[in-house]
């Protein structure tokens, strides 16, 4: 009678548990990792990201799928008993960037209530040097003969005064406004200003190398396209 009032007992109290037992995935510290304010130099951002299962089966990871190439994500262990965590050691490469950015991971296991899971990466990339509206000069619709300008800015957002002085370039026949030594005080800008007579038709890619004394942004790359249409005054020639 004892034996089968205790067979009873185990059944009535441990069978339901083992019926609807089911894996939990937990983030300890949240659905977002926000690295502040950065810096070009800082790239790639490194991040741990802590996975625990707080349910009672045996939780499994999928598949960890980033959103963006940038991001890198590899998994140190995919499947966590109940109570038992892992990490997911996170590498974010931001040296392109400039402003506030936002990047997902997509994590899959088997969670019956959260098979999917968003994971954010966020940072704020300053740029003590930048250029706009564009760090691209565009000469379209651009005739054989004809002279175009251009103009864009460059911004210093650093601590300090920032000297420009004008490095290699190409194609040779630009011209280039930018006396060497020129000085952009701190939160200042100057505008270049460009003019390109083009010699001959088709397509025409360059890049302007501005070279400054910024330690961080030693120099300004600013790159060239154009495609240039024959002139109708040498059409027939």
């Amino acid at each position: 009678m004892n034996i089968k009032l205790i067979t009873l007992f185990i059944f009535t109290f441990f069978l339901p548990e083992l019926i609807f037992a089911k894996p939990q995935i937990s983030f300890p510290d949240g659905l977002e990792y926000n690295w502040g304010i950065v810096k070009p130099k800082d790239s790639p951002l490194n991040a741990e990201i802590m996975i625990s299962n707080t349910g009672t089966d045996t939780l499994h990871i999928t598949n960890v799928k980033p959103t963006c190439g940038c991001t890198n994500a590899p998994l140190r262990k995919d499947l966590l008993a109940p109570g038992e965590a892992t990490s997911l050691m996170v590498t974010l490469t931001v040296a392109n960037y400039s402003g506030e950015i936002e990047k997902i991971i997509n994590i899959f296991s088997n969670d019956p209530d959260n098979n999917q899971i968003q994971l954010k990466l966020k940072a704020d990339i300053k740029r003590d040097l930048y250029v706009t509206p564009s760090s691209f000069f565009s000469f379209t619709d651009v005739q054989v003969g004809e002279t175009r300008n251009q103009m864009l800015t460059i911004h210093n957002d650093s601590d300090n005064d920032v000297t420009l002085r004008l490095g290699t370039f190409s194609p040779n026949n630009l011209q280039i406004k930018l006396r060497n030594g020129q000085k952009i005080s701190k939160g200042g800008t100057y505008n270049l200003e460009v003019s390109f007579k083009p010699e001959k038709s088709g397509i025409v890619k360059g890049k302007i190398q501005i070279l400054t004394d910024n330690d961080d942004f030693p120099e300004i790359p600013i790159f060239i396209f154009g495609d240039i249409a024959v002139s109708p005054l040498f059409i027939g020639e």
